[in-house]
């Protein structure tokens, strides 16, 4: 009888994104190989070695730091290292986040919501780590709103590394322009710059709007207001990992370049629920959609309840948006139904008439034309990546 192999995961538990990382290892272990997994309760900041006493056939880990890099290249066992972080000069198969697409996520979440200044906190207690997903944010920001400035915290052009305390927090906070949205990657900083805010009686999201670069429940709704953050598809990253890790342990070729995945979605709280911009009107229309789109909105509708010249309400959606008002309520819808087709079993007219369409038919026109699939193929789709770890 083959013996069952044993992997090891270092990779802390103390955090939303590890654990679903974890589930996403023993989904694939469950589906695929009868592994042992071997886990150790540890947090997201500890240098924690493997144990000696561990001789597994393979280890998924979160390489942050040289001494374990070192220590496990000596051990000679196929690894995979599902960290943002690369070790200089141990360099094993990577699968993790798309930071790019990570960073144009939250630059278009910014700019849907009217927002002409941002800011940024990058991770920072993370070591051997290269940030790309600033950059990424930056550049979509300047294509999507040309002008526009994203503002850093001075320590962190300075030492990237260096510990930002809540005085520099406070200090960054009243030179900024408002109103504002801040990206903020590490839920913990997150948490920090909104007690920063409640702290100087700064508005959020009114004034200032937060987004977090990690769906960390517990940090994200324990803040005042509850935080806005993006759902990495943790899980997925840890399936895909183990499926990279078990083809390693049979000796197949090892990947030559990191597997990198999109994050999944935003999941909007009160901390970016605003809409920010020097145009009321337009404002008022942007708000309009959201809180009626999954009722049979029309541009009619909204006029009757703005007293504008529709001609007005097309060139001011253009100049901010760069859609008409009609494109911005169907894209809104798609986004709704997007979500249920993923997250519920509602059938394919019962989503449709949960997102504001009045008939099926033109619910599928839309999902052929702007995603080039039917609404049923979208769902196999979501189906698919969740079963693959994709």
């Amino acid at each position: 009888m083959k013996q069952i192999r044993q992997v090891a995961l270092l990779i802390d538990t103390s955090t939303d994104y590890s654990s679903h990382l974890i589930e996403g290892v023993a989904r694939y272990a469950r589906t695929h190989r009868p592994w042992d997994l071997l886990v150790q309760p540890r947090g997201e900041h500890e240098r924690t070695l493997m144990p000696r006493y561990w001789k597994p056939d393979g280890v998924i880990v979160r390489m942050t730091h040289r001494a374990m890099a070192k220590d496990l290249l000596k051990r000679k066992i196929p690894l995979v290292n599902v960290s943002l972080s690369q070790v200089k000069g141990y360099e094993f198969p990577q699968v993790t986040i798309d930071e790019l697409m990570l960073g144009r996520l939250a630059a278009k979440h910014f700019q849907e919501r009217g927002l002409r200044q941002f800011g940024y906190l990058a991770i920072w207690r993370q070591q051997n780590y290269v940030d790309h997903c600033g950059p990424a944010y930056a550049e979509e920001l300047q294509r999507l709103v040309p002008e526009c400035t994203v503002h850093i915290p001075r320590a962190r052009e300075t030492a990237p590394h260096s510990m930002l305390t809540a005085v520099d927090l406070r200090n960054w906070l009243k030179r900024l322009p408002k109103p504002i949205g801040i990206f903020a990657v590490d839920a913990e900083d997150a948490h920090n710059l909104a007690d920063a805010c409640r702290a100087l009686n700064i508005h959020v999201p009114n004034q200032v709007a937060i987004l977090v670069g990690e769906d960390d429940r517990l940090l994200c709704e324990i803040s005042h207001p509850p935080l806005s953050a993006i759902d990495l598809g943790s899980e997925r990253i840890g399936y895909e990992a183990a499926a990279v890790l078990d083809q390693l342990m049979s000796r197949r070729k090892r990947p030559l370049t990191p597997k990198l995945f999109p994050p999944q979605r935003i999941i909007t709280r009160l901390s970016t629920d605003m809409l920010a911009m020097n145009d009321q009107e337009l404002a008022d229309a942007l708000r309009m959609i959201r809180q009626h789109v999954f009722e049979p909105l029309t541009v009619s509708d909204i006029l009757k309840q703005i007293p504008i010249s529709r001609r007005t309400l097309e060139l001011r959606f253009q100049r901010v948006l760069g859609i008409s008002p009609a494109a911005e309520i169907r894209q809104v819808r798609i986004e709704r139904a997007k979500v249920l087709l993923t997250t519920t079993n509602l059938s394919i007219p019962e989503v449709a008439a949960a997102s504001g369409f009045n008939h099926v038919e033109v619910m599928n026109r839309l999902f052929q034309r702007m995603l080039n699939l039917t609404p049923t193929q979208y769902r196999r789709a979501g189906a698919a990546d969740s079963s693959s770890g994709r």
